[in-house]
């Protein structure tokens, strides 16, 4: 072990008090978005069919800056869905394949 290795582990000890690992994996990032979940649910409360752009840039002009990615994940976490359907049943008297 190099003097400068046994330095750092000496004053992560200290700081620490160990120099056993921290926790792995997990999610940093959500809180990010969840500080903003009232605009977000309250947008969506507003228009019900609106689209994760829309949300987009709506967080944009409130200074946040999202990914549709991480706007898709705070719908999921939450189990609220975003798939539209079709208005009307499809049309079964044609065979399509």
């Amino acid at each position: 072990m190099s003097v400068s290795s046994a330095i750092r582990w000496r004053a992560l000890s200290r700081e620490a008090g160990s120099v056993a690992p921290g926790p792995l994996g997990g999610d940093r990032w959500s809180s990010r978005i969840e500080d903003h979940a009232a605009l977000i649910l309250a947008l969506v409360e507003r228009k019900s069919d609106i689209a994760l752009t829309e949300i987009q840039a709506e967080l944009a002009r409130a200074g946040v800056a999202a990914g549709i990615t991480t706007i898709w994940r705070f719908f999921q976490r939450r189990q609220i869905t975003r798939k539209k359907r079709r208005r009307m049943p499809r049309n079964r008297t044609v065979r399509t394949s």
